[in-house]
């Protein structure tokens, strides 16, 4: 797979820029605020269908227009193809060549990719909730059907909770069979990801450690006590009907699960140090590269923002070494020059935007 060109009006700090790519190596540098992120944020649209910096898509329209537009040129199994985005903050509209797209979650799967940015720290230090969401696009993008029982237990989920905070109980078994259901798919296939995160990850972390640090991946759900998940969730929302009633919400499920990791035995989150925790979020990140290679045809874009970013300069200089394995990457730095990376086509903002 080759994203060729992105062409973005209105979208940050770009009025109206066509940027090209080359096959390889391209390194994006600029000054601060000269929309480097903001470039790996539209090809992050496009990739998953959302940014990795906010929820709201009005917040990419630039300041004083109506709404942005972009366009994706790329290459997929020897096909030229484009991928168009546009909205006003409110209404979207998502077209692959000539055929529209429904939803922003249609969007995955098409341009395959994998973004790694500051932000990603959150796969380690933050809530739970970025574990679980690390976990569901890696699916998602591979595995529809995984999306529709993501869906379908979540929108489950949220008529079981209204009608737990209306104390009406009289058709809470359907919801419940079907968050039992759908609930155990979605479980099952986490800790199979996990699995195989781990057995990809475990390679790269002691290649940016240098051996000196082993990693490992637990993927945390009461309900994996259970030989039978679903009859196990099933069990549990009958028996805490009593006190969910109380507080309106549903305790126990996929949406309350997370996911541990550790290096040295050692929960990273309590005991990494920051350059630890980041060359651990890096190889988070190349090992969902790496899964997604083994299920498609196509080698996946990558996308590093502000690379080496709280590495030192071992861990630094392995990170870069490893880049040679990659397809099409794109690195994002406030210099131009790396003498330990292979002839990169650099891409100077100051005279793109």
């Amino acid at each position: 797979m080759q994203l060729q060109a992105l062409y973005l009006k209105n979208f940050r700090n770009y009025a109206d820029a066509c940027i090209r790519f080359a096959p390889g190596l391209n390194i994006i540098h600029g000054k601060n605020a000269s929309g480097k992120t903001n470039l790996l944020e539209a090809i992050s649209l496009f990739m998953t269908g959302r940014s990795f910096r906010t929820p709201h898509l009005s917040d990419l329209i630039s300041f004083g227009s109506n709404s942005f537009y972009l366009e994706a040129h790329f290459c997929k199994n020897g096909v030229d193809q484009v991928l168009k985005i546009s909205s006003d903050g409110l209404q979207r509209k998502i077209v692959l060549n000539s055929t529209p797209l429904p939803t922003l979650s249609a969007l995955l799967g098409i341009l395959m990719g994998v973004i790694l940015s500051p932000e990603d720290i959150n796969l380690i230090k933050g809530l739970p909730s970025f574990r679980r969401q690390f976990l569901d696009l890696q699916i998602a993008k591979v595995s529809p059907i995984y999306l529709h029982h993501l869906s379908r237990y979540n929108k489950a989920m949220k008529v079981r909770n209204f009608l737990l905070r209306k104390q009406d109980l009289s058709t809470i078994d359907i919801w419940e069979e079907e968050m039992a259901s759908s609930g155990a798919f979605v479980t099952l296939e986490r800790v199979k990801v996990v699995e195989e995160i781990e057995k990809l990850g475990v390679p790269l972390q002691e290649s940016i450690s240098k051996s000196t640090e082993s990693l490992q991946l637990r993927y945390k759900s009461p309900a994996l006590h259970s030989k039978e998940i679903a009859a196990y969730l099933r069990a549990h929302y009958i028996k805490q009907r009593p006190r969910e009633i109380e507080i309106g919400s549903t305790l126990t499920g996929p949406h309350k699960d997370d996911l541990l990791v550790f290096l040295q035995g050692k929960e990273a989150r309590l005991f990494g140090s920051e350059g630890q925790m980041r060359s651990c979020v890096a190889t988070l990140r190349l090992a969902e590269w790496h899964h997604m290679r083994l299920q498609s045809s196509e080698l996946p874009l990558l996308c590093i923002d502000d690379i080496g970013i709280s590495l030192d300069n071992s861990r630094e200089e392995s990170l870069y070494r490893m880049l040679a394995d990659f397809g099409q990457v794109f690195v994002t730095s406030p210099k131009a020059e790396f003498p330990s990376l292979s002839s990169p086509h650099t891409i100077n903002l100051g005279v793109c935007v």
